[in-house]
């Protein structure tokens, strides 16, 4: 009951800091992200971890591969919802991941492994603790003790589509219980999912353009790990890359025309994330590296401009995750603390337990040391009763053999002496 407890307190606490807005400046490109690609989820490295799907992210000039891993969440009852390519009038934008007490939308897509298109079923929570569900996550040797087993039964076409909406893309819109979940408050990615993402950017073998869309690491067993046995590279791709010669048909729907904000088959900003309509608008940045009426400078002076804007996006960034670090550190002392108090107060309580227990154990033995001197005193007295007879009957016999001890204890002069006496009575008594 203590653990579920804390495990509340924990993720109230976690909600109530304000969520990080870790990316005010969104990204629309021309052009789709490759397919996802097949790869084998890696074992589970200990419990507390839930998994992260792989994803392809966009960097100025190309996609590539951020790989899936196993991820310990900012605090316990957390669920990772992945971020997704959704298709905009303006281009295809990237809704980032959070975590939250449920499972947002994704847009429909199916990464594997618990996250299907809707929802997550590789485990759930209870009193604090993380149960997995057997038929989705790989244990390796591990052995795992909070585990169930259900089969999920997918109702969507599992199939490698990497974003929703637009050409090719999966056709799904978010449910009236998903559309809350967005306008709730989220917790940014942690510190480690961060570190991932920028190492993964640094790896040149992860874009799409040189691995062509069959990234040799396709997930980890912890974030930013790059290296051993426990990194996977994916077995195939999830198919061709998308043809950047028509990235400007992207622009129009399949039946040739241009698409509307009011396209009944499509999914508006608002629609994929309604909690993006309460943030400050940001004038979008567009990839213009394929444009043919602007010069290589001009192209080249776009793509320095964004690269440099998203240097200064991720130092701020930097910056509000060592903030939220913090405040989240000192908030986990508090609950520290709180346990500390709530274990004192456990101790004390089994101590005036403990201490009651042998105050009626020294009541008990004093009753029966009373008990056994009340038997002892009985016993003596029942004795003298029965002592006293004896001692009544002894005088009388006493009396009775007085004369003829006495006799026993005179001299043989004596006792002459008084036979001579007693004879002379006799003769007296004769002659009268």
């Amino acid at each position: 009951m203590a653990s579920s407890l804390f495990a509340r307190i924990a993720l109230v606490i976690a909600l109530a800091i304000p969520a990080v807005s870790w990316a005010r400046v969104d990204v629309f490109v021309s052009i789709a992200p490759p397919p996802l690609p097949v790869y084998v989820q890696p074992p589970l490295p200990d419990e507390g971890y839930i998994w992260s799907p792989g994803y392809w992210a966009y960097d100025g000039d190309d996609y590539y591969w951020i790989p899936g891993t196993w991820v310990r969440p900012p605090a316990v009852g957390l669920f990772w919802t992945p971020g997704y390519w959704a298709w905009t009038n303006a281009g295809y934008r990237f809704h980032r991941g959070y975590w939250g007490p449920q499972v947002g939308f994704y847009g429909g897509v199916n990464y594997g492994y618990g996250y299907n298109g809707y929802g997550y079923h590789g485990g759930y929570w209870n009193r604090g603790a993380f149960y997995y569900n057997r038929s989705i996550n790989n244990f390796g040797n591990r052995h795992v003790t909070r585990v169930y087993n259900k089969t999920v039964i997918n109702n969507v076409t599992v199939n490698n589509i990497s974003y929703n909406g637009g050409r090719g893309g999966v056709n799904a819109r978010p449910n009236t219980r998903e559309q809350n979940y967005a306008r709730q408050k989220h917790i940014a990615p942690t510190a480690m999912q961060t570190q991932h993402v920028r190492a993964a950017i640094g790896n040149r073998e992860q874009r799409a353009s040189f691995n062509q869309g069959r990234p040799p690491i396709a997930a980890t067993d912890r974030p930013g790990q790059f290296k051993g046995a426990a990194v996977v590279s994916a077995r195939a791709a999830g198919g061709p890359l998308p043809d950047r010669s028509r990235q400007n048909d992207d622009r129009r729907s399949q039946d040739g025309r241009p698409d509307s904000p009011q396209s009944s088959s499509r999914l508006s900003t608002s629609q994929i994330n309604p909690a993006r309509d309460n943030e400050p608008q940001v004038r979008p940045q567009f990839d213009r590296s394929q444009d043919p009426s602007r010069s290589p400078q001009q192209r080249d002076e776009q793509m320095r401009q964004q690269r440099e804007q998203s240097q200064r996006d991720s130092q701020r960034d930097s910056q509000r995750f060592q903030q939220q670090r913090e405040q989240q550190g000192q908030q986990r002392e508090q609950i520290q603390r709180e346990q500390q108090i709530q274990q004192q107060r456990e101790q004390q309580g089994q101590q005036q337990r403990a201490q009651q227990v042998q105050r009626e154990q020294q009541v008990q033995q004093q009753r029966e040391q009373q008990n056994q001197q009340e038997q002892r005193r009985e016993q003596q007295v029942q004795a003298r009763q029965q002592r006293e007879p004896k001692q009544a009957q002894r005088p009388q016999r006493e009396q009775r053999l007085q004369p003829q001890a006495h006799e026993q204890q005179r001299s043989p002069q004596a006792r002459e002496q008084h036979r001579g006496r007693q004879g002379e009575s006799r003769r007296e008594g004769g002659r009268d």
